[in-house]
C-alpha cells in the first residue's frame, strides 16, 4: 500500500502551511476547495517540485490563476487516471499474491495437522506405555496450539486484507468521480455525457420511450470574458450550472459540454415538454441581473441560446447531437436568447 502522505507534518507545521495556502489561494481569488487546497499545500511547501515549477510557469503567463488552470494541474500531478488505475491494479495484485501464499501455507499446515491426528489415533489403538502416551498427548496439544495460532494469524491477515481492499475501493471511486466531474461547475463533464447519452439512447430505442436533449450556449460569452475577466466568467458558468440544477431538479442530467456550452439529457421527455423546460431555463437565466457581492459592480444580464431535439428510433448519438447542434446555431443566427427545435 502507498505510504500515508504528509505524515511528517505535525500540528504546528500543518497550521503554518494552512495559513500560507489560504493566503496563496486568496491572492489568486480561487475558492479553497479540497482540490485547490491540495495543489496550494504542495505548492507552498515545495513538496512537489515539478508541480511548483508548473505553477510558477503558469503565474508568469497568467497573473491570476483560474480554477480551470488549477484543475489541469491537479489532473496532471494528482489524478493521472491511467497511472492511478495501474497503481490500484498493482496493489490488488500484490494483495492476491499474499492471500494465495497465506492460504497455501495454511493448507499445508492443516494437512500436516490432520496427518498428526491420524497418527495419534493409530497410537491410541495400539498398546503403549503411560509415559509414551503422555509424550504423544503433549505433541497433540502443542500441534493444536500451533494450528490455533496459525488460524488466528490468518484471521488477522484476512481482516487487514478486507481493510486494504476497502481503501482501494474508495480510492478507485474517487478517481472515477473526479474523472467524470467538471471541477468548475460541479456538473458532469463531456466524458460522462458521452457515456450517459449512449446509455439513454439504447434504453429509449429498446423500450420505445421518448428521449430529448438540449445544447445551451451562453450568448457573447467571449465579449463578457474580455470585458470583465476570466474570474467573472467563471462565476457566470457557475451561475448557469446552478440555474440548470434548480430548473431541472430530477427531470434531466446536466453536463458541461465544453467551454461555455452545456448539454442536458431529458429521459422520457417528448420534444414539446423539452421545449417548455428549455424556455423555463432561458427565462430564468435572462431574468437575473448579475452583481459582484463584494464591490457591488453590476455585470448586467446574460442570455443563452438553446437547441433541442428528440431522439429518433434509428439514429446514432452523433447524429442526434449534430441535429441539436444545428438547432442551437439556428437559435444564435436568429438573434440569440431563444430556443429552436431540431428538424
Amino acid at each position: 500500500m502507498n505510504t500515508i502522505p504528509y505524515r511528517e507534518d505535525d500540528y504546528t507545521k500543518a497550521s503554518e502551511y494552512l495559513r500560507l495556502v489560504i493566503a496563496f489561494l486568496s491572492k489568486q481569488t480561487v475558492p479553497p476547495s479540497p482540490l485547490n487546497f491540495r495543489i496550494g499545500y504542495d505548492y507552498v511547501t515545495g513538496r512537489n517540485q515539478k508541480l511548483k515549477a508548473s505553477i510558477d510557469a503558469l503565474l508568469e503567463a497568467e497573473p491570476v490563476l483560474s480554477t480551470e488552470l488549477l484543475w489541469e494541474a491537479y489532473r496532471e500531478f494528482f489524478i493521472q487516471d491511467d497511472a492511478a488505475l495501474e497503481n490500484i491494479r498493482q496493489e490488488l495484485q500484490n494483495i492476491i499474491v499474499n492471500i494465495q501464499s497465506e492460504f497455501e501455507n495454511s493448507g499445508g499446515n492443516l494437512t500436516s495437522y490432520v496427518n498428526k491426528l491420524s497418527h495419534f489415533s493409530t497410537i491410541l489403538n495400539s498398546p503403549i506405555s503411560p509415559e509414551a502416551m503422555s509424550i504423544e498427548v503433549q505433541k497433540v496439544i502443542d500441534d493444536t496450539r500451533t494450528m490455533e495460532q496459525s488460524q488466528q494469524k490468518m484471521e488477522a491477515q484476512m481482516s487487514n486484507v478486507l481493510s486494504e481492499v476497502e481503501s482501494l475501493r474508495k480510492e478507485l471511486q474517487q478517481v472515477k468521480e473526479e474523472s467524470l466531474t467538471d471541477p468548475l461547475t460541479g456538473l458532469s463533464n463531456r466524458r460522462a455525457f458521452d457515456a450517459e447519452i449512449e446509455h439513454h439512447m439504447v434504453l429509449a430505442q429498446e423500450q420505445k420511450i421518448p428521449l430529448s436533449i438540449m445544447l445551451i450556449d451562453i450568448d457573447h460569452f467571449k465579449i463578457f470574458n474580455d470585458t470583465y475577466g476570466h474570474l467573472v466568467g467563471d462565476k457566470v458558468l457557475r451561475f448557469l450550472s446552478a440555474t440548470l440544477k434548480h430548473c431541472l431538479k430530477e427531470k434531466g442530467i446536466a453536463s458541461r459540454f465544453g467551454g461555455e456550452e452545456f448539454a442536458v439529457i431529458l429521459p422520457q421527455t417528448r420534444l414539446s415538454d423539452a421545449d417548455a423546460i428549455a424556455e423555463q431555463i432561458r427565462q430564468s437565466i435572462a431574468s437575473i441581473e448579475l452583481k459582484d457581492r463584494v464591490n457591488s459592480e453590476n455585470y448586467g444580464n446574460v442570455t443563452v441560446s438553446i437547441g433541442i431535439a428528440q431522439c429518433d428510433m434509428n439514429e446514432r448519438s452523433d447524429q442526434l447531437i449534430q441535429r441539436v447542434d444545428e438547432a442551437l446555431y439556428r437559435a444564435k443566427g436568429q438573434g440569440r436568447n431563444r430556443v429552436e427545435k431540431a428538424a
